[in-house]
């Protein structure tokens, strides 16, 4: 599958490819500002993952909630405005395991990513755990990753 990154969405001439999120996240936060306005955009593409708002370890834990709150309302939303939506899932320390995988159904496609998580191995080890909890929960029917 090939991706462009939601800053290309409205410029790009190839629109058989989906679209990504996983930008720093002032290039989307306009999504979540107006949702609306980029139905018309995003219908054009063959799918979007949902908005990977970020999950740093040293964020507050209410920021967190809030971070995949508004992935998942924003992915809900534009699926029910039929653009096919692809859950992207993120997570931090395991405490963010009890609200990180909620809302996705069991045996769903999900998107992971690897940036950011190869660059020590504390933050490898993170990434392999969540991925490991991830499989437990929602028992994903696949699994695309985005990074090497």
């Amino acid at each position: 599958m090939i991706l462009y990154g939601f800053n290309y969405a409205k410029t790009s001439e190839n629109k058989n490819v989906g679209i990504h999120f996983y930008l720093d996240d002032y290039q989307f936060e306009r999504l979540w500002n107006n949702p609306a306005e980029y139905i018309d955009i995003l219908k054009q593409y063959n799918c979007i993952f949902s908005p990977d708002f970020s999950l740093y370890m040293d964020m507050p834990m209410p920021m967190k909630i809030w971070n995949i709150y508004r992935s998942r309302v924003l992915g809900q939303y534009y699926q029910e405005q039929g653009i096919k939506v692809i859950p992207t899932i993120s997570w931090a320390e395991k405490e963010t395991y009890e609200f990180c995988f909620e809302g996705i159904p069991k045996g769903s496609i999900v998107s992971i990513s690897t940036i950011g998580v190869k660059r020590n191995k504390e933050a490898l080890k993170i990434w392999q755990d969540g991925v490991t909890e991830m499989i437990k929960r929602i028992e994903p029917s696949i699994i695309l990753i985005y990074g090497r």
